[in-house]
């Protein structure tokens, strides 16, 4: 690199420092100057911070999660925790898409931020953050991560990028790294985001357990007017356009979640290495899952011209990037390969900003019951992570939507928007050998035989 364009960096570099505070505070803060509200990932954060700042363990982490889950929020929450007892100039804030249209790697901005700070990254003698906003728009920031982690006892580094991120680096350092996965809302979340209502901890614990033993049994007591803080109209408004945070602020949810599809397709999965032919049917598969109905590779690809490896390979980098998610049959691996996987949308607006693109929302039963199975099955995806358990669905005809099991336990689980009968629930026990039935319905919680009956807006507060 010649002078005059180390000088440019430089300065570039200093500008990005000097300018943080301001650009990351609109994150962090409302209009008004009220801190905004925490998500519960970043308790997660704060913790492998304050144990950095202890005793210089935890010195990289990764934080992914699908397009426009608060992901900066969270780096600009943890900026201003730290802005008091670090010096500004070692807290570093660089977002990887500012940076690439200029022509300078991540590579070239640590070397002059080295230069600026008149210490080299191993050398540092002060603790020093760096956190890589946007990760994945330098194609090469893997390498200039682990030499900067192998180099640096006194650095800590936080990334942040797509869901595909931690597969872009390298597999020995992911394995030295912190993960953490940053998923879309929960009800409980929005309610504090959106309204400032607490669900108590206590109460959304003691749910989960309800749901994994199948008990509610005392559940009612444990409510204390919870109930009574939100409306039917909060739920279906979370179930719509309230599980990605944008909400907060955006003045049309829908259209601005669909921007970030657009994002998505036009910039992740050309990075992922998709053809401009099959980028241009991305937007018209996303628009056959979220018609609701149960496709085929086949029929997908036949309605998209597209060959079926195609087809399949699109769908892969989409749950990659946490789009979509597979609910696959319930059997043996033979009947599994056979049957097309049931796809869920990860954040339920994105069905929502869909079909409103295409000018085929309606806010009736229809929708939003597929928009409360999405739901049901994030928090279920989210609980099969968590327990180590298998999240499938029962393809024989008049079978459940979900079935969670493993390690001897499970749960047999039917959703719908009206009310529910207990057959389906029934016929997949039995076929399943659990004796653990939920539905989640318009209702009140009641016990019938061996199933539970369970309001949709008390399963929601389950996370």
């Amino acid at each position: 690199m010649r002078v005059l364009e180390e000088g440019l960096v430089e300065s570039i570099v200093r500008r990005t420092i000097d300018t943080a505070e301001a650009r990351l505070r609109k994150y962090a803060f409302t209009s008004t100057g009220e801190k905004r509200p925490e998500r519960k990932p970043l308790a997660k954060l704060k913790g492998e911070v304050e144990m950095f700042l202890k005793t210089r363990e935890n010195r990289l982490l990764v934080l992914y999660g699908l397009r426009g889950v608060g992901k900066t929020t969270m780096l600009a929450q943890t900026y201003f925790k730290l802005l008091p007892q670090i010096p500004r100039e070692r807290l570093v804030y660089v977002s990887l898409d500012k940076l690439r249209p200029l022509g300078i790697s991540l590579n070239d901005f640590v070397r002059a931020y080295e230069r600026l700070l008149g210490e080299r990254i191993e050398e540092l003698s002060q603790p020093t953050f760096l956190f890589i906003d946007e990760a994945h728009y330098d194609e090469n920031f893997g390498i200039t991560v682990k030499d900067l982690h192998d180099s640096a006892s006194n650095l800590m580094i936080v990334v942040t990028g797509s869901s595909s991120l931690p597969l872009k680096l390298d597999p020995d350092l992911m394995r030295r790294a912190r993960k953490l996965r940053v998923p879309p809302l929960t009800f409980t979340e929005y309610l504090l985001l959106k309204k400032r209502i607490q669900i108590p901890e206590e109460l959304s614990a003691a749910l989960k357990r309800a749901v994994l033993s199948c008990d509610f049994s005392g559940i009612e007591e444990k409510l204390g007017g919870v109930l009574l803080k939100f409306t039917e109209k909060d739920v279906e408004d979370y179930l719509v356009q309230g599980s990605l945070p944008l909400y907060l602020a955006s003045p049309n949810p829908l259209e601005d979640a669909y921007e970030i599809l657009r994002k998505i397709v036009e910039v992740d999965l050309m990075r992922e290495g998709l053809s401009e032919t099959t980028r241009e049917k991305a937007l018209g598969l996303l628009l056959l899952l979220a018609s609701g109905e149960s496709l085929a590779y086949d029929d997908l690809s036949s309605t998209l011209g597209l060959a079926k490896a195609t087809v399949e390979k699109m769908i892969e980098k989409l749950e990659d990037l946490e789009v979509i998610f597979p609910v696959r049959a319930y059997g043996s691996l033979g009947k599994v390969a056979r049957k097309t996987p049931k796809y869920k949308f990860l954040a339920p607006m994105l069905r929502s900003a869909v079909l409103y693109e295409f000018g085929l929302f309606e806010r009736d039963s229809k929708t939003l019951g597929m928009l409360l199975e999405d739901a049901v099955a994030l928090y279920l995806h989210l609980l099969a992570r968590e327990k180590k358990l298998g999240l499938h669905y029962d393809a024989q005809r008049g079978g459940a939507d979900f079935i969670l099991k493993g390690h001897g336990e499970g749960v047999v689980v039917e959703v719908g928007w009206g009310k529910k009968g207990v057959r389906q629930v029934l016929k997949t026990m039995k076929k399943t050998g659990l004796t653990c039935g939920v539905v989640v319905h318009n209702g009140p919680l009641k016990k019938k035989g061996d199933v539970w009956f369970v309001p949709r807006e008390l399963f929601l507060l389950t996370l």
